[in-house]
């Protein structure tokens, strides 16, 4: 019997926790939340430039998770949209910037890459790397968010160019 109840919590167990994770980002979310303000007075405290710059990145990162959990939770309630809702020139302008900003990103990646090269300092190395880290992600998000805009807008001109072609050369008719 009680193997059978082993094997039985184990299914409805993976539902409880899908069917829960509303709650559980709400729980990551207060943690998250919680953070800044146990961090802030020892940033404040600590003289060392560096080190309270470390921990001032961890309070930026919690605040950036929070913001993210939220938005999760947002979209697993059905309050945001999954899919961008912009006008077309709109979208075009973020393609672009968002491309050009992953230029950018592309070229910090190079100069960190090059300063890990000339570095001789553990620490130093080490916070390079973090940061180099972090512009790898950057890069790979923007990179992905141009994909996904430059998708729905090729998407959008074969709408286009299909109403073009069908509607307003008479492709289509109408009439039948």
């Amino acid at each position: 019997m009680a193997f059978h109840r082993i094997i039985y919590n184990r299914r409805p167990l993976n539902l409880i926790m899908m069917a829960n994770l509303i709650d559980l980002l709400r729980e990551q979310m207060g943690i998250e939340s919680s953070v800044p303000g146990k961090l802030r007075p020892i940033v404040d405290a600590i003289p060392n430039k560096l080190v309270s710059t470390m921990l001032e990145t961890v309070i930026y990162d919690s605040l950036k998770h929070a913001a993210i959990c939220k938005a999760l939770i947002d979209i697993e309630a059905g309050e945001i949209p999954t899919r961008l809702d912009v006008d077309m020139a709109t979208a075009s302008e973020m393609t672009q910037t968002i491309k050009q900003h992953i230029r950018v990103e592309a070229e910090m990646i190079q100069r960190l890459e090059e300063m890990l090269r000339t570095v001789k300092d553990d620490r130093i190395e080490a916070i390079l790397r973090y940061m180099l880290g972090d512009e790898h992600r950057h890069h790979d998000t923007l990179s992905n968010m141009a994909n996904l805009l430059d998708r729905d807008l090729l998407a959008f001109d074969e709408y286009l160019k299909l109403a073009q072609t069908y509607m307003f050369t008479g492709g289509w008719d109408l009439s039948k």
